[in-house]
């Protein structure tokens, strides 16, 4: 079959007809925009752009003095992490007004790498050993300080109190379809089920964490709506006390209880990653 397609593959035409209907309907969901879905449909077929963070901010850099693309060496005080991915931490670091961070599942470590080149200092946890390994290897190249404990976050017991917490959840990673592109094809509502229960438990636990008054920022690479909007409507149902502040961003469109990042707003740098992100504020 693979010569067969090898032999013809002149003759095939991809396009928006080959998308799966769950995959557009998850899209038509989150975007009223024809000209992002288009894009982001458009984006399927297309091999994306791979960037580079700077730890300081560089002239030369095309971004926000940060963010360069990769080619093919990677520079020695940039570290790998996709536009959107950054954009969204960036956003939202205003936020914490604590600079020691618990960052509960941060491996391989792109988020709390540049939470650190803000000033923060992080307490990483995360229950994936080849994960870990991954973050120390950068950390080291880096020669920057982070404290990583491998811990199975649900399942241990955490007596300290945080004013800070980051939750990059685990998720189906929809919103990395552009280099993971067989998530397309698996969305599965009894999978998203059991991550949306994994998520709840996850928040959940964090606010537990929280002060009053501290900041949890939620983050999932998906646009499902059972992975992000659906899990916070779920927690402001249980939780009267919290609330959701407003991010700044013109790189980003507000959904109901968060904010998922707009590709089609780095169409000139080669697009991006999907991310959902809300900011969870604990009242007094």
């Amino acid at each position: 079959m693979l010569r067969e397609f090898l032999r013809k593959q002149d003759s095939f035409k991809l396009d928006e007809r080959n998308i799966p209907k769950l995959f557009k309907d998850c899209c038509n969901k989150i975007y009223s925009s024809k000209k992002i879905r288009s894009y982001i449909y458009e984006s399927v077929f297309n091999k994306p752009n791979s960037y580079q963070i700077s730890f300081k901010n560089n002239e030369n850099n095309f971004y926000k003095q940060r963010v360069a693309f990769l080619d093919n060496n990677l520079k020695a005080d940039y570290f790998v992490q996709d536009i959107g991915n950054f954009e969204i931490i960036n956003s939202i670091k205003e936020f914490y007004n604590d600079k020691e961070i618990l960052d509960v599942c941060a491996a391989p470590g792109g988020k709390s790498i540049l939470l650190s080149t803000y000033g923060f200092m992080v307490e990483a946890l995360d229950k994936s050993q080849s994960q870990i390994d991954k973050f120390k290897q950068n950390i080291k190249r880096l020669n920057i300080d982070i404290k990583i404990t491998k811990k199975d976050f649900l399942n241990s017991k955490i007596n300290s109190k945080y004013n800070s917490i980051l939750l990059d959840a685990p998720c189906s990673a929809l919103g990395t379809f552009r280099r993971n592109p067989d998530v397309i094809s698996k969305i599965d509502r009894k999978r998203l089920k059991i991550n949306q229960d994994i998520q709840l438990k996850m928040v959940d636990k964090s606010l537990n964490l929280l002060n009053n008054g501290g900041v949890l920022v939620y983050i999932v690479c998906s646009f499902h709506s059972f992975e992000t909007m659906g899990v916070i409507d779920k927690i402001l149902q249980k939780h009267k006390n919290i609330n959701i502040e407003d991010i700044q961003s013109d790189k980003m469109i507000k959904k109901e209880n968060g904010y998922f990042i707009n590709p089609y707003s780095f169409k000139e740098y080669g697009g991006a990653d999907i991310f959902y992100v809300s900011v969870l504020r604990k009242q007094q």
